[in-house]
């Protein structure tokens, strides 16, 4: 939903929207592939096939919805590029998060990964 509505705001085809989602859909099972694999070398595939997906979607969301929104009055573009920053940041994050916590690496416990 947060992907549908910042493609909504910057202007972005139901073609690029759709792509978008689609993305992030085969990101998210990839994580979940990777989480709940018991076999170590399939977690880290999966969980690298996952972090590509995810560079994938975040450069798809700078380069394409960022084409899009170039249009729009400056108040969207304004919206829209602090939004986009902030996802590009947090969702940075979670792959980092992930490999040093309890799923992966365990250089963290739970509390440090949460915190994360």
């Amino acid at each position: 939903l947060l992907l549908l509505d910042i493609g909504l705001l910057a202007g972005a085809s139901q073609r690029d929207i759709g792509a978008l989602v689609g993305i992030d859909a085969f990101m998210i099972v990839t994580g979940l592939v990777a989480t709940l694999t018991k076999v170590v070398v399939a977690r880290y595939a999966f969980w690298t096939i996952s972090t590509i997906s995810m560079v994938l979607l975040l450069y798809y969301l700078v380069a394409v919805f960022g084409e899009a929104v170039s249009d729009a009055d400056e108040d969207t573009r304004s919206t829209f590029n602090a939004l986009r920053n902030i996802i590009l940041v947090t969702w940075a994050i979670y792959p980092v998060a992930w490999l040093v916590g309890t799923e992966g690496l365990a250089l963290t416990g739970l509390y440090g990964e949460t915190l994360l």
